[in-house]
């Protein structure tokens, strides 16, 4: 079907066609405008459509605008929630909206009116920076230029289209250019960027519960996007820390200590990997950082366990820099005291055993690395569904009785039996990546990786992460309540969703770095590596040349108009033939009276009658005829012509 068939029969005029652009423009903003200015926008729409127009009405609208603006912004919005340059935007669209309306009852068109739909859209862009936005952004404008191309080519609908289209293809290569090399302007603290996944998320709570309220949240919403410097880590690195546990209180993990900054000392710090992490609102104060965090943040501190808290709770994405040691010594505790507090008679047999397999006279890395054989030794199983235990003995009831769990039961009882050998040990939760979330130097991580694993305070090296999860035989079935990952039988069609969730996310990531957030800062860089890097402004280069050529090519292809009269179009191939020996149609002759004419004029042209016959047979018979031999006839007429001669 063709796009025509979608379109009004009649030609639209000016008004009309500004009303199609002012409607698209408007509809971001119906989300932005305030009750009474949307009251008075549908007000004025109705009496627009009534066609009603006079003093009295323009003067009576003019106290209405003003009366609604009033109300919006002294009754309706918060401004202490409310940034300064937004509340402006905002009272700048409301007086933009009162002079559309205002304009448009007097039914008269000037510049004001014509630019008003591409400043509406201008607007907007501060309040929607999301991927939904940015499509219809680029739709809105192909409709923009296909209104004004309508208002001034008096041409069939779908001939104005390739027009555009091709306008499009021809513009690419500028726009690029334009929007590398254009002088940009910073803003100080702007969020750019899709911001449209505003939800809260709950992977991580800063406590750690073992009883039914295990934190337990296989969930695929994304909590943070991460972009390296370099290449992603690998796995057994990608340790986010949030916040760390001492004191267990049977059937959860708490800190009992409050949150205080701590001057940041790491005696070892191997590996140093600087990176850029965009949170999601959590509505907490954490800020995930690798293991371990070397850096401070602006308006953040880090803690004596090295987490980190933002000053004020995470309510909006929030975007930062930071970098982190993945090999390191921590500097000397001197108060272990919350680190040492076991109850040693809630869990006898484990008490027992320990006596028998840990040898007391054995430093604290022996005996760490006596505790995760002792573990191994268990046959314990992971799985999300564990077994019920009986609370009153968490640890036997877990290493003895149930033996299935996941990563809160593990660090339990690992915490515990290192604290009942004499060793410190500490709990920390947070988020432990998945490689398979990884492309290039991007990673995803997601509510599914929030994890808990164990420190222990070694003598000689301070605080050093071990991973008791490890130490399970298996992994159970999904059925079973086992992981969901690549080890079990999760089905492919799974798998392969994820990965191009994947995909999709980096591709947004992608956009979102090098468009919507491409500032000053980026320009620079870019200039400063095409300027001192051959490899990299010969690949520029080329993808700027592989563009041009490719939206020249496609310009070549899009410049030949549709085909609508195939009849026509038939006969288009004779004339043009025609034209090349020299032999013009002349200013109002008709085909008949031109084919007869050189039909008598040259002998070799005898067999353009039979082919006139044709043509005006197939045009007004009501009998249908073959398209198919006309074109046949018309290929034998040319080929006859070259071969006389």
């Amino acid at each position: 079907m063709r796009f025509s068939a979608f379109l009004p029969s009649t030609r639209l005029n000016s008004l009309q066609l500004i009303d199609i652009a002012l409607f698209l423009a408007f509809l971001p903003h119906l989300f932005i405008l305030k009750l009474p200015m949307l009251l008075f926008l549908g007000l004025g729409v109705y009496f627009i459509y009534k066609k009603k127009s006079s003093q009295l009405l323009i003067m009576s609208f003019t106290l209405l605008g003003l009366i609604a603006i009033g109300l919006s912004f002294f009754a309706e919005y918060n401004f202490s929630s409310f940034s300064r340059l937004l509340v402006f935007i905002s009272v700048l669209i409301s007086f933009l909206t009162m002079a559309i309306i205002l304009q448009r009852l007097t039914r008269s068109i000037n510049f004001y009116l014509r630019v008003s739909p591409a400043m509406l859209m201008i607007l907007s862009f501060f309040f929607f920076n999301s991927i939904s936005m940015l499509f219809y952004a680029l739709f809105t404008l192909f409709i923009f230029t296909f209104l004004l191309l309508y208002s001034r080519m008096h041409s069939s609908f779908n001939n104005i289209l390739r027009v555009n289209g091709l306008l499009y293809l021809f513009s690419l290569p500028i726009v690029l250019l334009l929007f590398l090399s254009f002088p940009r302007i910073s803003y100080k603290k702007a969020q750019f960027g899709f911001q449209g996944e505003e939800i809260s998320r709950t992977g991580h709570d800063g406590k750690m519960y073992i009883d039914s309220k295990a934190l337990l949240v296989p969930s695929p919403k994304v909590v943070m996007e991460v972009s390296f410097d370099q290449k992603v880590p690998p796995a057994y690195l990608l340790y986010f820390r949030g916040s760390t546990l001492y004191k267990d209180k049977g059937t959860e993990w708490i800190n009992p200590v409050a949150p205080r900054p701590a001057r940041v000392n790491i005696s070892k710090a191997k590996s140093i990997i600087n990176y850029k992490v965009k949170l999601y609102p959590h509505n907490r104060h954490w800020l995930y950082m690798l293991d371990l965090p070397i850096r401070q943040l602006p308006e953040s501190f880090i803690d004596r366990d090295y987490i980190t808290y933002a000053t004020m709770p995470v309510k909006e994405i929030t975007y930062y820099e930071a970098s982190s040691a993945l090999i390191y010594e921590t500097q000397i505790e001197n108060n272990l005291k919350h680190a040492l507090d076991v109850n040693v008679s809630r869990d006898p047999k484990t008490a027992k055993a320990l006596t028998k397999y840990i040898n007391p006279d054995d430093n604290s890395r022996s005996k760490a690395n006596a505790l995760i054989k002792y573990f191994s030794s268990l046959d314990l199983s992971y799985s999300l569904k564990p077994k019920p235990m009986d609370l009153e003995h968490p640890v036997d009831s877990f290493l003895y009785d149930a033996k299935v769990g996941y990563c809160v039961h593990f660090a339990s009882a690992f915490a515990n039996a290192a604290r009942l050998v004499g060793i410190p040990s500490r709990i920390v939760t947070g988020y432990k990546a998945d490689a398979a979330n990884a492309i290039n130097d991007y990673l995803l991580v997601k509510e599914a990786d929030a994890h808990a694993w164990v420190e222990l305070y070694l003598d000689e090296a301070g605080w050093i992460r071990f991973e008791p999860t490890s130490t399970a035989k298996r992994i159970l079935p999904i059925e079973q309540g086992g992981v969901n990952n690549a080890y079990t039988n999760e089905s492919v069609f799974s798998r392969f969703f994820q990965q191009v969730n994947v995909y999709y996310m980096y591709t947004r990531h992608l956009i979102n770095t090098w468009i919507l957030q491409y500032d000053r800062s980026k320009q620079k860089s870019l200039l400063k590596e095409l300027l001192s890097n051959t490899l990299f402004l010969l690949q520029f280069i080329g993808i700027l040349l592989a563009l041009i050529i490719s939206s020249f090519f496609l310009f070549i292809m899009l410049q030949k108009a549709g085909c609508e009269d195939k009849l026509l179009c038939e006969m288009e191939v004779l004339i043009r033939f025609l034209q090349q020996r020299g032999d013009q149609r002349q200013q109002g002759e008709n085909m008949s009276e031109f084919l007869h004419a050189l039909a008598k004029r040259h002998k070799e042209y005898r067999g353009l009658e039979q082919i006139s016959q044709l043509y005006h047979e197939m045009r007004y018979s009501q009998k249908e005829h073959d398209l198919a031999h006309l074109k046949a006839k018309i290929k034998a007429f040319i080929n006859s012509v070259k071969n006389a001669r």
